[in-house]
């Protein structure tokens, strides 16, 4: 007679505190300095059964949030023996950059001199390649309990690209006279000037690690499959040692039907931890709430 297997319990207090640390982070987080973002991300997928081990897929994506991008991939998995799957993959991104605005007003109003003026970056949208190799470790609790640790090392290039910036001011000043009276008149002389040019921005290289921990009801004959995951994203190619860029947690359920297909609803919180800007390591404030809306055809 089979028996069901038990989590031992210091590993459900480790899933706990790694599942909760997203929500930590948000209590501990002051509000008045979190940059919060709403979006959709939706996808679709396509995949293919070559054996009963080795498949293959495409898939879709669009972000649409301030900084929306859109990405299509190749992918491939196998699964030595069960419990482990091995994955490559390739993605195309091209992703969108919002009107960049800041503020150069210098003076006060009406003094001996002052300046207006703004710095502008125009939106755009700039490609990217990223290559993945990962692999999954499974196993079941209770027979219903599935839990899952993915580690994916990820590759992206960017290419050079041109980037066109405008910079506009307005100087203020003062000026003093006499009339013919030899009563002192003053007065602003303004001086207006615009300024565009085309910024160059060099190539890149990102690496990073990406650990995801999932727990996911799986039982068969049961349609619904709810699930939450915790995952960080680790840069390994800023310096001497990794750099938690972003930790993302996700919420949600997938739903099988008529076979071959399988819709999926999900809730993702992202929290931006660093990132690297000048060759400096800068602490980031913000927050990315999505709602995941999915679909994909299996056969």
């Amino acid at each position: 007679m089979r028996t069901k297997t038990a989590m031992p319990r210091p590993l459900l207090a480790f899933l706990l505190l790694a599942l909760c640390r997203p929500l930590i982070l948000t209590a501990q987080e002051d509000a008045s300095d979190v940059n919060d973002e709403v979006g959709v991300w939706t996808e679709i997928g396509v995949e293919k059964a070559l054996t009963g081990k080795w498949d293959i897929g495409l898939d879709m994506e669009y972000r649409a949030m301030n900084k929306a991008r859109f990405s299509a991939g190749l992918s491939t998995s196998y699964k030595p023996y069960k419990g482990l799957k091995l994955g490559l993959s390739y993605n195309f991104l091209n992703s969108f950059r919002p009107d960049k605005y800041k503020n150069k007003d210098e003076g006060d109003e009406f003094s001996d001199g002052w300046t207006k003026g703004y710095n502008l970056t125009p939106e755009y949208w700039f490609p990217r390649h990223r290559f993945g190799v990962e692999a999954t470790g499974s196993i079941k609790f209770l027979g219903w309990l599935k839990l899952s640790l993915r580690e994916r090392y990820q590759l992206t290039h960017c290419k050079e690209r041109s980037v066109t910036k405008n910079k506009h001011r307005e100087t203020f000043e003062k000026k003093y006279d006499f009339d013919e009276d030899w009563n002192e008149i003053t007065w602003y002389e303004e001086t207006v000037t615009d300024e565009t040019k085309t910024e160059v921005k060099p190539s890149f290289t990102d690496q990073v690690l990406r650990s995801r921990i999932k727990l996911e009801y799986s039982k068969k004959k049961c349609r619904f499959s709810p699930f939450v995951s915790a995952e960080f994203h680790n840069s390994v190619s800023r310096g001497d040692h990794m750099l938690l860029q972003k930790i993302r947690a996700s919420a949600g359920s997938s739903y099988k039907f008529r076979k071959h297909n399988e819709v999926s609803l999900a809730y993702i919180i992202t929290f931006n931890m660093y990132d690297v800007e000048e060759g400096e390591v800068v602490r980031l404030h913000d927050r990315r709430h999505a709602v995941n809306i999915g679909y994909k055809y299996s056969f």
